[in-house]
């Protein structure tokens, strides 16, 4: 299981998304996780969920998002590029994948940094510590519970204002893209 905060704060109830939050000790950003339905079956929601190339059309301020082959690993690893809100530079995470079926019938996906594999680029401060997940839970054969949860050290300079933004925006924003895919 991954450790995740057990005091998570609801700071919205909107248009079927709920938005929760949760201090990390040390950081500025918050942990945040965002639940909402999706009007499609599970084996649906997982395959769009895993389609890497079309995360920049509806995970917000997503800016590119590549699939990387590391010689000698056959481990599923992502480059994602995160627009920065002014002022703040944009900022970059490679992350390891892993798809896992749960007992109660869900499928979770874990994406977690992972330093020293992949070259810093010019363009973005390296997000240094990331972890994030999607659980999909079939409600019937129609509809599927997602879950995003996040938390991260953004590394660099981030003023409070934005760090605050970003956690409770990003996950309704990211939910309501992904709902209106999904249709």
């Amino acid at each position: 299981p991954i450790a995740w905060a057990d005091d998570w704060q609801l700071q919205s109830q909107k248009d079927d998304i709920s938005v929760y939050t949760s201090d990390i000790p040390g950081q500025s950003l918050r942990a945040f996780r965002g639940v909402t339905i999706v009007n499609k079956p599970l084996d649906k929601t997982i395959a769009f969920l895993s389609d890497t190339a079309n995360m920049p059309q509806w995970f917000y301020h997503m800016k590119l998002a590549k699939d990387v082959t590391l010689p000698g690993s056959s481990a599923e690893y992502r480059y994602l590029v995160i627009a920065g809100i002014w002022p703040v530079q944009d900022r970059d995470a490679f992350v390891q994948v892993s798809h896992r079926n749960q007992t109660d019938g869900s499928v979770l996906i874990v994406a977690q940094s992972v330093s020293g594999k992949y070259p810093q680029q010019n363009c973005c401060v390296r997000i240094p510590k990331m972890l994030s997940s999607w659980l999909a839970v079939p409600i019937d054969d129609t509809h599927t519970e997602v879950t995003l949860t996040t938390k991260s050290d953004p590394g660099g300079m981030l003023p409070l204002w934005i760090a605050n933004l970003v956690a409770t925006d990003m996950p309704r924003e990211t939910l309501l893209a992904l709902r209106e895919q999904l249709k």
